[in-house]
């Protein structure tokens, strides 16, 4: 029944805040690591489909890998894009996450991170590069990406392409998309908006470096982005 207890205020923990260090919370730390707490957690792991990490003294709460590092479905983050937003807006919103990913972790020397913040308007200028190049591609070659990387491609480029990228009065331009997407890494605590420059938390760094650059779809999608097919 302790155990129960403990597992439950370990799980609540990481709801709210997203990760329960052994500096700020010793007691619970110690009840993470103890046997009959991780038994608990392990049919936690099983019905609710996410992954308790410990690194460095920090426990995270994730997501199982096929979910990716966002851990709601699609239809979920709708709100954040507007309350007649559909699901072509969150999958250009996923795409621009992945590239945003690609752009600070895609290093191959030790550290794979390689850059400390990206500027907004640098992201704008390589996504519309990005999308440029993808549109050119005949319908085959697009419908191949598509399945070969889970990724709805035809949507998201006629969607970007199609916006401004930015204006006084409209709020859907390129600029806007860009910071809902931040917004949704900022509330996943993962990724944050300073001075027009987009910066990584060190809970993003942590799991980029120890965890999701292992997992098989995000090294063949860096690979996509590194040789330009997506």
């Amino acid at each position: 029944m302790e155990s129960m207890k403990a597992a439950i205020k370990i799980f609540k923990e990481l709801v709210l805040n997203g990760e329960l260090s052994k500096k700020d919370n010793f007691d619970l730390y110690s009840s993470f690591i103890e046997i009959d707490v991780q038994e608990v957690l392990s049919m936690f792991e099983e019905e609710f489909e996410c992954k308790f990490l410990n690194f460095d003294d920090t426990v995270y709460l994730v997501p199982k890998l096929d979910g990716f590092i966002l851990g709601q479905k699609p239809a979920e983050f709708r709100q954040y894009f507007g309350s007649n937003a559909k699901l072509k807006d969150v999958y250009l919103g996923y795409y621009i996450i992945m590239y945003i990913l690609y752009e600070f972790y895609s290093g191959a020397n030790r550290d794979p991170k390689k850059v400390d913040f990206i500027q907004i308007n640098h992201l704008i200028s390589k996504l519309d590069e990005r999308f440029t190049r993808l549109e050119s591609l005949d319908e085959e070659e697009t419908n191949d990406l598509e399945e070969e990387y889970m990724i709805n491609i035809q949507s998201s480029v006629k969607l970007w392409n199609a916006l401004l990228t930015d204006h006084e009065t409209k709020q859907k331009t390129k600029y806007n998309i860009i910071k809902k997407v931040c917004k949704i890494l900022e509330d996943q605590k993962l990724a944050y908006i300073v001075e027009e420059q987009i910066r990584t938390t060190s809970k993003l760094d942590t799991l980029m470096r120890q965890y999701y650059l292992h997992a098989d779809r995000l090294t063949s999608i860096n690979r996509a982005f590194e040789k330009g097919a997506l």
